[in-house]
């Protein structure tokens, strides 16, 4: 069984402005003989880091978990997570993120993107296999 976290449309149209706004902002800085690039180093890399975090934040708030009875595939949005079910110790609520956690035996806990909190009965059921 698959569960899946959308990415708002909101954050969609958010990137897109910040991109635009960012790199506008720059082209129009350096077409206008206002500065060159090569005294303005610092601005250009502050400026690209901002866009690497604002993208980064977008692919975060995406990703999806599968339930069988191997274990769970976590998927943050980033990078996928394959945590076997010999290590998982228990599923449980998590009402800070209004989701589901993994308790791992290690004790450790995995977040389970895209499940809310009143299908933790069915990750649990996919995990025994029923």
């Amino acid at each position: 069984m698959t569960w899946t976290r959308h990415r708002p449309k909101a954050l969609s149209w958010a990137l897109l402005l910040a991109f635009v706004l960012v790199i506008g902002f720059t082209i129009a800085r350096y077409v206008g003989d206002e500065v060159s690039v090569g005294d303005d180093v610092l601005g250009l890399v502050l400026r690209l880091a901002v866009l690497v975090v604002v993208v980064f934040a977008y692919l975060r708030s995406g990703g999806s978990t599968t339930a069988s009875t191997d274990g769970l595939v976590v998927h943050n949005g980033v990078r996928a997570t394959e945590v076997p079910a010999a290590a998982i110790k228990g599923v449980e609520e998590d009402p800070r993120r209004g989701g589901a956690v993994a308790t791992l035996a290690a004790g450790g806990a995995v977040e389970l993107p895209g499940v809310p909190a009143a299908d933790v009965r069915q990750v649990r059921r996919a995990l025994k296999g029923r």
